[in-house]
């Protein structure tokens, strides 16, 4: 029998091919766990209802910090009949066997009464009871069967949304039947003019109307209403108040009609009007959910649970809970890889901490008992204790998320439409009012004809051109542009983008790809596979972009590492030390023309490692965070814009101006060693000489991003750098930035050509209206073509087509 023959055996629960030597029937042990769990509940269908396959992941964690009455009184709440609720964040929901299998819970697990999954956002809302089972049970359930649970964060934001997009919702309804109704009942009319119906027919159909009309569009119409009554208790001119005027004028003026039984009713446009104008709104709404509260911002930052360690005993055993039992004076041990929850002193223990998230420093700094470490950054060496002196707002992460909010107030696009309404407002009113005096008293006409041409004034004048030439050529826009793989959070951003000015580009994880690699080498090539065994055992940043330069020589026996210093280790029949070229100077002499390769790459910023073999330093490698392949095209682009592009890093200043220089960049532009505080003050200061963007990816950027008139996070980015920026791109490419600004200047020039034809039609319509040529019913019907004129303007805007538009 062939090799080829002998295909691995299928896992039984991902159908992944099992690894070779492996005795067993699954590809893992998670794969393993979850199909245990799965067949001792019977819930097998699960295999047969699942879209895709695959492989389970489980953690052994007891999730007992959910039983803490700290969490418990943050987190839970009371149900009916005693039982208990909250909301949790599950990992790896794909499709919808995954929300089956969570919600079948409540037959496997006694106490749990019901689980709702809402797959979009990946939450489970559990009620259970508190005398049964616990939530640390329940959670573990869940782990078990492959979807490891974290607490839901945002739980205000979601209740708020969705209470908001129920009213929206149930009025767009109402106004929608409330249409579809009237039509029905105004076609039976319009067909009775022909044909002869008789006078208490045409009475029932239009009583029908009135029946249906009133409480209907008084109903839908509110949020005009109000928007127009809350303008008058403000002593200010909005554009919803001629718009209720024509609503309240037209629903009186029908009812009028009705009651007489002479006269045309206009119900069924007023319908029709309504639900378009409720339809945009939701449109707009849609597209404007904005970044999350600080307080869900630090959330996202820190982590939900700690590693809680006795005071008076830091090498002692660690109990899980969650971060909001934690106080100052408490000592918690950070794992490596995990994220610093807490602001405080490390106790023991020393390690490496990654910065970057927070200040830009591509290079891990060692710490040491007595060091400060701050929450939110991360732990990439050794496990430390560390002794917490501020947790939660009060943290230095807590204190740049607050600034965020502080600093987030916008000048929106609108407010151009919002100068042009105030006139619009308090020139039709009064038009309307002249109209209705001038017919019926000045030129002896009827009050009836002068409330007609009054009314067909306020109709076919009606704002829904000018309120959508904005949210239409923005929704577009949007639209488009998420399909490139840029998310823009409102016109607001895309109006701030239009006008060129200063754009300061972060360094780490923005123009560079944000971890260390190796990026030069002097000596002997062959020392680069030593050098990759001796450190394939350390944990270490600067071990692990060695391991990843080289395939190691083979299997490194006595190995001894001094963190911060470097590593020495047998490989084959060499001993191998590679580190710092103090310490490495310390064991092996060193020659001159070592020396001057370490001091060629610390000239240009690089971290210069030195590799021995045998008693003799035979490499020097020169580690850095790599310049993006894209960076210099994307920035040339941004300069023939007329952008003024600036480099600020929290890096050694050395290391900026070789990347600035790399990149095209004056030295007088390249401002390194710069904190989270300084890039806000830079940016504040440039902003009083003009419009002013800022590019990142981490916490250190977050607030200079609020600060800036635009943000613009790059994939990758932190969490809270997303939600402070305006603009994110999801694609590595940052040449996406370029066509970002000029997509916003396209779309600007849309806004503006929708808002000049909104104002031409309303002043040609307007005078037609009073002179008397244009009927209430006949404005009823040309009033929505210039809505579909609006439209189809920016349907052809040329902002962020498939072409490059530069």
């Amino acid at each position: 029998m062939t090799a080829a023959a002998v295909a691995p055996a299928p896992c039984r629960h991902c159908s992944l091919p099992v690894p070779a030597g492996r005795a067993s029937a699954f590809c893992c042990s998670g794969c393993e766990v979850v199909y245990g769990a799965i067949a001792a509940n019977g819930l097998e269908r699960f295999y047969a209802l699942r879209e895709t396959a695959e492989p389970a992941r489980t953690t052994d964690h007891g999730y007992t910090e959910l039983d803490d009455p700290a969490f418990q009184r943050l987190h839970v709440q009371a149900g009916p009949g005693g039982t208990a609720r909250a909301a949790l964040y599950l990992e790896d929901l794909r499709c919808t066997a995954c929300v089956w299998l969570v919600e079948s819970a409540p037959r496997c697990l006694a106490g749990v009464s019901d689980v709702r999954v809402d797959l979009g956002r990946s939450r489970a809302d559990v009620a259970w009871d508190p005398a049964v089972t616990s939530l640390a049970q329940i959670a573990r359930y869940l782990d078990r069967i492959g979807h490891p649970p974290h607490p839901y964060r945002g739980l205000e934001r979601d209740a708020l949304r969705r209470r908001e997009d129920r009213a929206l919702l149930v009025k767009l309804g109402v106004a929608g039947a409330a249409a579809g109704n009237l039509m029905l009942l105004a076609i039976a009319l319009y067909a009775g003019l022909f044909g002869g119906m008789s006078r208490a027919d045409t009475g029932f159909f239009r009583w029908a109307s009135l029946c249906v009309a009133v409480p209907a569009l008084g109903f839908a119409a509110t949020p005009f209403f109000r928007t127009a009554l809350g303008a008058l208790r403000a002593r200010r001119l909005h554009l919803d108040l001629p718009l209720s005027i024509g609503i309240l004028a037209g629903l009186l003026w029908g009812s009028a009609n009705v009651i007489r039984g002479v006269g045309e009713i206009y119900f069924d446009s007023l319908a029709m009007l309504v639900f378009l104008l409720l339809t945009a709104r939701w449109i707009v709404l849609r597209h404007q959910r904005r970044a999350s509260t600080a307080a869900e911002l630090l959330l996202s930052l820190t982590p939900s649970r700690a590693h809680r360690l006795g005071p008076e005993r830091p090498d002692g055993a660690a109990t899980d809970v969650p971060i909001e039992a934690i106080v100052p004076g408490d000592v918690v041990r950070v794992l490596v890889g995990e994220i610093i929850p807490v602001d405080g002193d490390v106790v023991a223990g020393r390690s490496a901490i990654d910065l970057g998230v927070l200040t830009g420093e591509s290079r891990p700094i060692d710490v040491a008992p007595g060091a400060h470490v701050h929450a939110g950054t991360v732990n990439v060496a050794a496990p430390i204790a560390v002794c917490a002196t501020a947790v939660g707002e009060v943290t230095r992460v807590g204190r740049l998320v607050a600034s965020i909010a502080q600093l987030s107030v916008k000048s929106p696009i609108e407010r151009l439409v919002d100068r042009i309404a105030g006139r619009f407002v308090a020139v039709v009113s009064a038009v309307a009012a002249l109209t209705l005096i001038g017919w019926s008293v000045i030129w002896g006409h009827s009050v009836a004809a002068g409330a007609e041409h009054a009314m067909a004034l306020l109709i076919v004048t009606c704002p829904c051109a000018l309120a959508l030439a904005t949210p239409l050529a923005v929704t577009v826009a949007l639209g488009r542009a998420a399909r490139r793989g840029v998310l823009i959070k409102g016109a607001d951003a895309l109006e701030r983008l239009a006008t060129p000015g200063t754009l300061f580009v972060d360094k780490t994880g923005t123009l560079t790809a944000g971890k260390l690699a190796v990026v030069s080498w002097y000596g002997d090539v062959d020392a680069t596979a030593l050098a990759a065994a001796a450190e394939s055992g350390s944990n270490h940043p600067i071990a692990r972009a060695l391991c990843a330069h080289a395939r190691p020589a083979g299997v490194a026996t006595d190995i001894t590492e001094e963190l911060g210093r470097g590593v020495s280790a047998t490989v084959g029949h060499h001993r191998v030390v590679v580190g710092a070229p103090a310490w490495v100077r310390q064991r092996c002499p060193s020659r001159p023309i070592i020396d001057g390769w370490i001091a060629e790459l610390a000239d240009r910023g690089e971290t210069p490692i030195v590799i021995a073999c045998d008693g003799t330093m035979v490499a020097v490698a020169g580690l850095a965070d790599p310049i993006r392949d894209d960076a210099r095209e994307a920035l040339d682009a941004l300069v023939r814009l007329g952008w003024d592009v600036q480099l600020l890093s929290g890096d050694d200043e050395r290391v900026v101006r070789r990347v600035g220089g790399t990149l095209g960049i004056p030295w007088a532009h390249c401002h390194g060693r710069v904190s989270p505080e300084d890039k806000v003050a830079a940016v504040t200061a440039a902003r009083e000489h003009g419009p002013v963007a800022m590019v990142g990816d981490g916490v250190n950027d977050a607030a200079a991003m609020a600060a800036a008139s635009a943000g613009i996070a790059v994939s990758g980015a932190a969490e809270i750098a997303i939600e402070a920026a305006d603009v994110y791109l999801r694609s590595p490419s940052i040449t996406a930035i370029a066509a970002t600004c000029a997509g916003a200047q396209a779309t600007l020039a849309t806004i503006r050509r929708n808002l000049k034809f909104s104002l031409a039609y309303n002043l040609l319509a307007g005078s037609l209206a009073v002179l008397g040529w244009i009927h209430p019913l006949i404005a009823a019907a040309v009033m929505p073509l210039s809505s579909l004129t609006v439209l189809a303007s920016s349907l052809r805007s040329r902002a962020f087509r498939a072409e490059d538009p530069r």
